[in-house]
């Protein structure tokens, strides 16, 4: 990979999961407070001021187009439309507006999702819900605050790489659950790691799909019914352009945008070092 700036090398240095002291400081102040207006504020400070579980999960690297790792993380509705297609999971998730969605696992725990702040290398995301099931004796309510980062780069042969890692931080309202929380962090901790590892594995596959097959990666989004029109047209856009690319690799050509370092929003390339701009802040 190409070299990183120094504050970007002291974060991917970080690469194991931790839920020690520094890891949530280091998070904390990674988080861009004077990007968000006082309600997103008051609702992460509420969060972050009474912490049940703290996990820095592991960072992760996969080959993916940094325009089409963007958008998926943007349009979660839509990756959950993609697993429906391919019948690999019965999530739930409805965009409710801009930035806000509703989520059921149809196993006991519902949610509303809110993107406070959205850039190319930043995400935060806040949650609330409640789990009811035989677990526990009655209905918990949590509130998350996840902080998401980003970094783009290419291989020496010029594949697209996306590394990224998850801060989170989990309020649990009923005090005795969040005693037990603790005791059972680990197994907690554990099954986080691995979520997001098959996750962001899963963003890679469909970057690799779109370069392998693109005919199939096209009758794919027309299966995607339950996301906005756009949203569809832009995700069957952005996997067109990422098979031009590699057709044209492939043919030896080299792409007029490959050497980009700040890609235009207009044209979008998809082989840019850095994603397009799309900032939203709340």
């Amino acid at each position: 990979l190409r070299a990183a700036p120094p504050a970007q090398a002291r974060h991917e240095r970080s690469a194991a999961g931790s839920s020690s002291r520094d890891a949530r400081e280091e998070a904390m102040r990674a988080i861009p407070y004077n990007e968000l207006d006082r309600a997103a504020r008051i609702k992460v400070g509420a969060v972050l001021a009474n912490t049940t579980i703290f996990r820095h999960l592991p960072a992760t690297t996969i080959e993916c187009d940094a325009n089409l790792f963007v958008f998926l993380v943007e349009h979660p509705d839509l990756v959950v439309n993609i697993w429906e297609a391919l019948g690999v999971s019965e999530v739930e998730l409805r965009r409710t507006g801009d930035g806000t969605f509703e989520a059921s696992d149809k196993a006991g725990t519902r949610g509303r999702l809110e993107y406070l702040y959205v850039g190319p290398q930043t995400h935060l995301v806040y949650a609330d819900g409640s789990y009811t099931g035989s677990l526990l004796s009655r209905p918990v309510r949590a509130r998350c605050v996840l902080l998401m980062r980003s970094h783009y780069a290419h291989t020496n042969s010029g594949r697209p790489v996306v590394r990224s890692s998850i801060d989170a931080f989990v309020h649990l309202e009923n005090v005795g659950v969040g005693m037990l929380a603790k005791t059972f962090q680990p197994l907690v901790t554990n099954a986080a790691d691995h979520n997001f590892r098959e996750t962001a594995a899963f963003l890679g596959s469909v970057h690799q799909a779109a370069v392998m097959n693109y005919s199939g990666m096209q009758r794919l989004a027309e299966k995607l019914t339950k996301v906005a029109v756009a949203d569809r047209q832009e995700f069957s856009d952005l996997t067109t352009q990422i098979a031009v690319q590699a057709a044209l690799a492939q043919a030896g050509a080299r792409p007029a945008t490959a050497s980009a370092t700040r890609p235009s929003t207009a044209t979008r390339p998809s082989t840019a070092v850095h994603p397009a701009q799309r900032f939203r802040k709340r």
